[in-house]
């Protein structure tokens, strides 16, 4: 695999946001053969799409200065947002600063130079690394361009009953107040993430498919799965007690539960905690994919207000959004 250039060594995590994605980058964190950046950086949705005409510079301000890996160049945390105060802030950015701008590197891969000024950063020798990760959710929409600029990539998609997704959205939003909340998102990011998934079960996409369900009730059978798969070897001491830049890491649930240790609590969480509603919003949407990811569904028919009725934390314009796009995609879907 070192036979491979360091830029072409990149590995990305897939989904959607509280799927997993965080959790697989965090049991990967301290492997000895991995360089994971701990933040997210949306370059494919963001810098390669809203940016792309802008030049450089533009991109690496929105990575160092407004994208969510912005607190490790010394960029303010937000709600909840991991601190890195024991990381060396100033030198990352002085060195991805340093390597974006070498007019040397003028045709190398923005991501991969800000992944080689990580490793510079963590006194790491390129040679050591075999894979270099990066998560960002919304990766799950950009496969193509993916493989277009790194084919020797690898994937790994995460999936997550859509249920309890919506669960752990209706959650975060009673405690964060954005006034955005969208349940139609939470179904319409989640039949892409499935379609992804099922892609890369029938190899029509290369990749590894993680259920979320099934990594948080056998860690060590999964994680064992993810290293066979990214070719470095299988340590149950590094690979199942989750970490950022090596240090521990206790979740980002939606339920503010901390943790130590990968538990499968939160897998059913969703049962005492969702309405027949708001389930029923759910399986409207996506019973036809959730059969073939083991979710089975819980009602057994469609009911009005199972469409209608409005989901916790909903707003009336979100709430209007929602059903516009939902009755959208049905009349396209059967155009």
């Amino acid at each position: 695999m070192q036979s491979l250039p360091f830029d072409q060594r990149a590995c990305f995590i897939a989904g959607q946001a509280k799927s997993g994605t965080t959790l697989v980058a965090a049991l990967l964190d301290n492997h000895p053969e991995l360089l994971v950046l701990p933040q997210e950086t949306a370059y494919f949705p963001t810098v390669l799409r809203k940016y792309s005409g802008c030049g450089r510079r533009a991109q690496f301000d929105y990575l160092t200065k407004q994208s969510f890996s912005r607190v490790l160049f010394g960029g303010q945390p937000k709600w909840r947002e991991h601190e890195y105060k024991n990381f060396p802030q100033q030198q990352f950015l002085g060195t991805f600063e340093r390597v974006a701008f070498d007019p040397a590197n003028a045709q190398r891969d923005l991501l991969a130079l800000m992944a080689g000024a990580y490793a510079e950063t963590m006194g790491m020798p390129l040679d050591r690394i075999k894979r270099w990760i990066e998560k960002t959710p919304a990766n799950r929409n950009h496969i193509d361009e993916i493989f277009r600029r790194f084919p020797n990539a690898k994937l790994l998609v995460t999936l997550r009953d859509p249920r309890a997704i919506l669960a752990t959205q209706i959650a975060l939003e009673k405690t964060r107040q954005t006034k955005r909340f969208s349940v139609y998102y939470v179904i319409a990011h989640w039949c892409v993430a499935a379609k992804l998934a099922n892609w890369v079960r029938a190899r029509k996409v290369p990749g590894l498919f993680v259920r979320f369900e099934r990594l948080v009730s056998e860690p060590t059978t999964v994680m064992k799965e993810v290293c066979n798969y990214l070719e470095i070897q299988f340590d149950p001491e590094v690979v199942v007690s989750p970490t950022k830049i090596g240090e521990p890491w206790g979740g980002n649930s939606a339920a503010q539960i901390a943790f130590s240790q990968v538990s499968d609590e939160p897998a059913s969480r969703w049962e005492k905690e969702l309405s027949e509603d708001e389930v029923g919003w759910v399986e409207w949407h996506c019973r036809d994919l959730m059969s073939e990811f083991g979710y089975e569904p819980r009602l057994k028919s469609r009911k009005p207000s199972y469409f209608l009725k409005p989901v916790r934390q909903e707003r009336v314009r979100e709430y209007l959004k929602s059903r516009l796009y939902s009755m959208r995609d049905s009349m396209t879907k059967h155009e």
